[in-house]
């Protein structure tokens, strides 16, 4: 594995990182306004559906690492883009060898389906794929308003299917709402085994919410330097500076096991399973932690609707929930390990 980005993957950091600038601005519109998609979001999911697919399956023969660096530069500023639930849809079909052109190439809006409301995470397997008939629900599945198809998680499964009426619910996070979805009846039009795709699938996750815990980061420094107390940037005084120090390490630690998740799954090591796991627990803990520095940052004005800092809570809070909860993901990962088919993974 690289120990640095390749100018590539640079690039498209860098190139991503401009397009979402006024995320932010996007992100208070739909919290006042209603959700609205950002206007570069078409071209967005055109020109990056592609990444982390292999030539044959129709991409840019770029690795899963590109993927997460793409969605994560994208989550620092809570634009309402659907890339990342289609990247994850995309990223779940492939893998059960599924046709994802139409998608990749920005032709149709998927969205992925997988988890369900007996846990807190895609566990239980409540829908069943029996031949072409799909029974089952599901919950928390992301932009499934608008959506073309949706790729649904059952059992050990995969199935591409129209997407149908779903039922609406309350969304915490103004910038992604979420349906509820009853799949009794669907036509399935094609399928396949789940293989490696819900781990690719929360590698996608794991890196929004790296993305959105460095926004909170540099939200809160950003304020640390302009507001003055006693003739100082309140940045200057240890009881600020080391609160977004704490967040940024934390933060930086879930994504450093976030690329490596994303390299060990593109290799097929063994340790790629619990990697993943520990990514998306870590990644929730430190987007909830920065969010809530960043809020004590602001001071009395950091709980108020007119400040962003909620709003950064609001996406560590969803996109936690979202492919499994922190919590879900340690109790599966200590699982792996009582049982012995968890490998160590680095520090």
């Amino acid at each position: 594995m690289r120990a640095t980005f390749t100018p590539e993957q640079v690039e498209i950091d860098r190139t991503i990182a401009e397009m979402s600038a006024g995320g932010l601005l996007d992100a208070r519109h739909c919290l006042e306004h209603g959700f609205r998609e950002p206007a570069f979001d078409a071209a967005l999911l055109a020109d990056y559906g592609q990444l982390g697919l292999p030539e044959a399956a129709g991409g840019f023969g770029s690795s899963l690492v590109d993927l997460a660096i793409a969605v994560e530069a994208l989550g620092r500023t809570l634009a309402p883009s659907r890339l990342p639930a289609q990247a994850a849809a995309i990223q779940l079909a492939a893998a059960a060898g599924i046709d994802v052109s139409d998608a990749s190439e920005g032709r149709a809006r998927w969205t992925i389906a997988a988890d369900e409301p007996a846990a807190d995470g895609p566990s239980g397997w409540a829908a069943s794929l029996d031949g072409s008939a799909l029974s089952g629900f599901k919950t928390l599945v992301p932009h499934a308003g608008g959506a073309d198809a949706l790729v649904v998680v059952a059992g050990e499964e995969v199935a591409l299917v129209r997407a149908p009426s779903p039922t609406a619910r309350t969304s915490l996070d103004p910038t992604r709402p979420v349906w509820d979805m009853q799949l009794d009846g669907l036509d399935v039009l094609a399928s396949g085994p789940l293989g490696d795709g819900l781990l690719r699938a929360t590698v996608v996750a794991a890196a929004d919410l790296c993305g959105a815990g460095l926004g909170a980061v540099r939200l809160g420094a950003d304020y640390a330097r302009e507001r003055k107390q006693f003739g100082k940037p309140i940045g200057s005084f240890q009881a600020v500076a080391f609160q977004l120090v704490d967040a940024f390490v934390g933060v930086k630690a879930a994504w450093d096991l976030t690329l490596f998740a994303a390299w060990a799954v593109e290799q097929g090591d063994p340790r790629a399973a619990s990697a993943v796991h520990g990514a998306k627990a870590r990644a929730g803990q430190a987007a909830l932690f920065a969010a809530e520095r960043c809020t004590q940052v602001h001071g009395g004005m950091g709980i108020t609707l007119e400040a962003d800092p909620h709003l950064f809570s609001r996406r560590a809070l969803g996109s936690d929930a979202w492919l499994g909860s922190a919590r879900w993901h340690r109790r599966t990962l200590g699982r792996m390990r009582l049982a012995g088919v968890a490998e160590p993974v680095p520090a």
